[in-house]
Order: C-alpha cells, then sequence, then structure tokens
C-alpha cells in the first residue's frame, strides 16, 4: 500500500500513512495505527512519573520506602532490593489467559497485584532520591539520568558528573543551570553549547572558552556579549559582574537573554544528521519526525532518545542504548530488540509485548514486573512450545473482542495501553508538560487527576532573608528551611519551601555561585521554559536580505539571495508568534559558521 488517510479515534483529526509506514508495520507484524502520531506521543507520555517521588509502604515488608507510585495508586510496589530477590512464587500473582474477556481488562487486573519496583533503577549506588536511572553513583533528587555520577536536582544526564540544577546533558562535568549542552565543563547559566569550558550565560556555542553572554559563537575565547576581550580585560570585566550575588545574577541573566533575541537561531538544531527531519536531532541518520535523539538510524516518530544508538523503530519514546525494533513503547532500553506496546523494559529484555517494568527477560506478552524470566503471559510461565501456540490465539482475540474505554475508543491489538490504565495520574506524569489539560479536560480524556500532597514545611527562613552574596553563607543555613520565594502561586507545583544539602554548599562555594530562592520544582519548571516545542511550524525564514526581517539583527556577511529576502520555507519548531529570529540553515551558517 502506498499511502492511506485516516481519521484518528482521539482527536478527530486526518493523519496520513505512507508507504514506508506501512513496510515497517508489515515488518514487525502490527496493524496500522488508529491514533495521529501526536495523540499517540501523549498516550505514551501519560505512563511515566517523570519526577516525582512519594513516601510510601513497600507492599512486601510494610517498611516506608521512596515510590514512583503514590500511596493511594492502585499496585503492589515493592522496594527495589526487596523486589530484586524475586522470592516468591510466580503462580500466586500470574493467571490463565481468559478468551472470555478483553486482554486489557484482564491486564488491568494483573497491574493491581504483581509485585513491581518501586522505581525505575539499574544498579543505582547512594541515589535514593533518584528515578528512571541507570548505573548512576551519588545522585540525589535526579532523573533521567544514566552513567552519571554526584548530579545533583538534574534531568536527563548521560555519561555527567558534578553538575547541579541541569537538564539535558551529554558528557559534561561541574555545571550549573545548564541547559542542553554536549562536552561541556563549568558552563553555568548557559544553554545549547557544545564543547565549552567555563562560560556563563551563552546560547549556542561551539568549542567556546571562558566566554560570558555570547551567542552563536564558535571557537572563541574571552568574549563578553559577542565582543573580544584580552585576557586581563576579560576577568577584570568578570570580577565587576559580582557573579557571587543572586540579585546581579539574576540582572545579568535578564541582559542576556535580551542579547540572545536579538541575534538569529537556526531552524532546527540537528547537527551531524544526514536526511533527518524534528528538532534536536544529532549524529543520525534516517530519523523523520522526531525530537531529542542522538544516534539514531531508520526511525519515526521517536523522542528523547539520548542514550544512543537507537535503530529501525517507531513510536518509541525515552531511552535507547542500543534498540532495535521497538514500536509504541515508552522508557524502555539497554540492548534490546523487538519489543511492543510495552513501558519500562530493558536490560537484554527481547520479543515483549504489552508488558509493564520488566527486565533481563524474553519472549512475554501482557506481563508485570517480572525479572530474569521467558515464555510468560499474564505473569504466568509456559513451555516454548506452549507460549508460540497461545501468543497467536490472543492476538486475534484482542482484534476480534476488543476493549472499550471510558471515552468509547477501541482497542485491539496494535494499541497502546489506554490513559485509564495508567497508575499515575495526568498532572504527574510527563505529558503534562507537553500536552497540558485542565482537570476537567483530563478526566474527559480517560485520565484521573490527583491534587498535590501538602508538605506542610515550616519555613525558618524567609525569601528575603535568604542571603545574597555566597560569600556570607556559612554552614549553619544547612539547618535552615528556606522559603520559595514563589510561596505556591506559581503553576510549577511548588514545595513551598526546601532545603540545602551538604554537597550542594559545597558545589556553590566552589564555583561562587549564590544560593538559589526557589525550591528545586521551581526550579525544574524555569529552565525547562528553554527547550524548543516537540510541535512543528511551516515558516518562512526572516533574514531579509542585508539583516532579518525585523531590522533587529544587521547580517555580517553576504548572502546568496544578496539584499532580497531569502525564499526558503522550512518546518521549524519555533512558532509564529515567537520573539527568536529564525533563519534557515544556510543564512545562519552564513553568520555563525
Amino acid at each position: 500500500m502506498n499511502r492511506e488517510t485516516k481519521i484518528c479515534q482521539n482527536c478527530k483529526n486526518p493523519f496520513e500513512i505512507d508507504a514506508q509506514d506501512f513496510q515497517f508495520y508489515d515488518k514487525i507484524k502490527v496493524p496500522p495505527p488508529t491514533w495521529c502520531p501526536e495523540c499517540r506521543l501523549q498516550r505514551r507520555m501519560l505512563v511515566r512519573n517523570e519526577h516525582f517521588l512519594y513516601r510510601s509502604k513497600s507492599g512486601k515488608s510494610g517498611r516506608e520506602i521512596l515510590s514512583m507510585f503514590p500511596p493511594d495508586a492502585k499496585v503492589n510496589a515493592y522496594d527495589y532490593a526487596e523486589w530484586l530477590e524475586q522470592d516468591w512464587d510466580m503462580e500466586d500473582f500470574g493467571r490463565e489467559y481468559d478468551f472470555n474477556r478483553p486482554f486489557f481488562a484482564q491486564f488491568m487486573d494483573l497491574l493491581r497485584i504483581a509485585p513491581l519496583p518501586n522505581r525505575s533503577l539499574t544498579q543505582p549506588i547512594n541515589s535514593d532520591y533518584c528515578n528512571n536511572a541507570s548505573y548512576i553513583k551519588n545522585c540525589y533528587l535526579s532523573y533521567g539520568l544514566m552513567r552519571s555520577e554526584g548530579m545533583l536536582y538534574c534531568e536527563h544526564g548521560t555519561n555527567c558528573k558534578d553538575c547541579v540544577d541541569s537538564t539535558l546533558l551529554d558528557n559534561s562535568d561541574f555545571s550549573y543551570e545548564s541547559f542542553s549542552g554536549q562536552k561541556c565543563s563549568a558552563t553555568h547559566y548557559s544553554s545549547y553549547c557544545e564543547d565549552c569550558y567555563n562560560v556563563y550565560f551563552c546560547k549556542d556555542c561551539i568549542g567556546c572558552s571562558n566566554c560570558f553572554g555570547c551567542v552563536g559563537l564558535k571557537n572563541k575565547s574571552h568574549c563578553i556579549f559577542n565582543k573580544q576581550y584580552n585576557k586581563n580585560e576579560y576577568l577584570e570585566k568578570i570580577k565587576e559582574f559580582n557573579l557571587g550575588s543572586r540579585a546581579a545574577v539574576m540582572k545579568l541573566s535578564h541582559q542576556a537573554k535580551e542579547f540572545w533575541l536579538r541575534h538569529p537561531v537556526r531552524r532546527a538544531r540537528n547537527y551531524r544528521d544526514e536526511n533527518c527531519t524534528g528538532e534536536h536531532i544529532s549524529n543520525s541518520k534516517n530519523v523523520k519526525d522526531s525530537y531529542q535523539v542522538a544516534g539514531g538510524e531508520n526511525l519515526r516518530f521517536c523522542s528523547f532518545l539520548l542514550a544512543s544508538p537507537a535503530r529501525d523503530s517507531y513510536d518509541y519514546y525515552r531511552f535507547g542504548a542500543n534498540a532495535e525494533l521497538i514500536y509504541e513503547c515508552t522508557s524502555c532500553g539497554d540492548q534490546i530488540s523487538n519489543i511492543k506496546f510495552s513501558y519500562g523494559c530493558f536490560n537484554n529484555c527481547r520479543n515483549i509485548e504489552y508488558s509493564f517494568l520488566c527486565d533481563r527477560s524474553s519472549n512475554l506478552f501482557g506481563c508485570v514486573g517480572l525479572l530474569s524470566k521467558q515464555y510468560c503471559i499474564l505473569n504466568k510461565q509456559y513451555s516454548k512450545e506452549e507460549y508460540e501456540s497461545i501468543v497467536p490465539k490472543i492476538i486475534q482475540h484482542m482484534k476480534d473482542v476488543p476493549y472499550i474505554d471510558r471515552a468509547q475508543r477501541t482497542y485491539g491489538y496494535g494499541e497502546f495501553f489506554p490513559p485509564e490504565m495508567s497508575p499515575f495520574s495526568y498532572n504527574e506524569s510527563i505529558v503534562q508538560e507537553y500536552f497540558p489539560l485542565t482537570r476537567l479536560e483530563a478526566e474527559k480524556y480517560g485520565s484521573f487527576w490527583r491534587e498535590p500532597d501538602d508538605k506542610n514545611y515550616i519555613p525558618t527562613m524567609k525569601p528575603e532573608d535568604i542571603p545574597d552574596e555566597i560569600g556570607s553563607v556559612s554552614d549553619d543555613i544547612l539547618k535552615e528551611v528556606l522559603s520559595c520565594s514563589h510561596l505556591g502561586r506559581c503553576s510549577h507545583q511548588c514545595t513551598k519551601a526546601f532545603k540545602l544539602i551538604p554537597d550542594e554548599l559545597q558545589f556553590y562555594k566552589k564555583f561562587g555561585i549564590p544560593i538559589p530562592d526557589s525550591c528545586p520544582n521551581c526550579r525544574y519548571f524555569e529552565r525547562m521554559s528553554q527547550r524548543a516545542s516537540i510541535k512543528m511550524w511551516q515558516r518562512k525564514c526572516q533574514c531579509g536580505g542585508s539583516k532579518s526581517s525585523n531590522e533587529i539583527y544587521q547580517n555580517m556577511s553576504p548572502h546568496q539571495h544578496g539584499d532580497e529576502p531569502c525564499p526558503n520555507e522550512f518546518e521549524t519548531s519555533y512558532a509564529p508568534d515567537r520573539p527568536e529570529i529564525v533563519y534557515c540553515e544556510n543564512c545562519y551558517n552564513q553568520e555563525v559558521v
């Protein structure tokens, strides 16, 4: 089949399936989707709790634990170490498949009773307050990390060390308030930098060192707001900025962001890519309609595959790390193959469908919380021959007897889990950050809503009393409960109060960074406001000839189109109402490369 237009079951909008899509679906033996790509992503995101932890009790020992599942979640969460023991009888939880009931109804029953790990981790060391992470050590309130150490209040880092309040880092260290950096060290208050050292308030810089407030520079040093200084002049100027003062830093941050907006940005931040479309695609080939992918090949509708490589997959959200033939999955990765319609399957998992938080397993269908198992259906053990005989019958049964959710959408074989099956509420899963809904909208969608717990913290220090200068801070501040300056009046799931930990204070003193006056949640959401949209828009290059079409930026070199406006059109993650000056690839390269 060459091309087909379908109507999305969820949003009722049309979407297309092309010949290459059909080839992939035939290859992995699944029917074509009935939801559009955007609605499929929304549905997958709903089963991932990105960064919320709750005090709960282990379903095995009853002792208090930190869990990604809230206490009122209808799951049987064990402490991670207890879950690893696997010392219970599988038959206590496994069940025979019932051909008189829809598959998803049976899976939902199993999801409520089968033992699950309280957090999604692989070999953590001294990192109790972390989740969605693999091979981490001495990390705190950090999420989505892999092979990283000493990370505090960080998200989505790979091969990183000793960073604080930073997001989307790769092979970086000693950075603070850094967003989307690769191979960076001591990169503070900066965004989208690569191979940079000791820079402050820089954006879109490559190979720079000892720079401040710069944008779009390559292989430069001792520059301030893109102006060249000699080393001594630069150091004297930096002293004048008084970077140890929170008030001074806030003023400089505003100044730098205004300066950034007076310079063009690329229509997409894709690097070393071949035949790729989307945003933040790097070192990849044949990656289409995707977002935040590193080292990918032959992918479509994929996002946040930052632990490379990932190959030959569709509709895949989070992880990677040598993954292939993945379809409609969330948070799966690390040496995996042929995983479909699943969440949290990792560590050499193979040939798995419709399963939830399984580890080091293969040939599973509809399983929950299994470790080092194979040939299981609904957690019941079968022989290889029995398994291979029963699974095709279940697939046919799913087609013949589909599940109908509360919103009257139909789920046969080929659909991801219905929204109502997620153990997480809409507003505590990652989906709320990318597809925000009100409580009424979320409930109409088929999910549920959970009001944040009242922490009942009693601050001992008001925001205005938090020391402004890091030089005046003593270790006594570790005893204080600091009031967040947002006071819970923001939409950032503010905790209203917070404390510092010793490693954090040591980092601030080492790098002369003023202590924050807002809680980790508020800092996270403010940092994430820098991210590019996951949605793409069709736009025209804003190069007007000798200057930008809004006449703010003066071009530094002649372009191929001369004094006439650039005719190039493209897809970009910058919405038309955004303030950035968006240039096509050619015009941008003429200015900054």
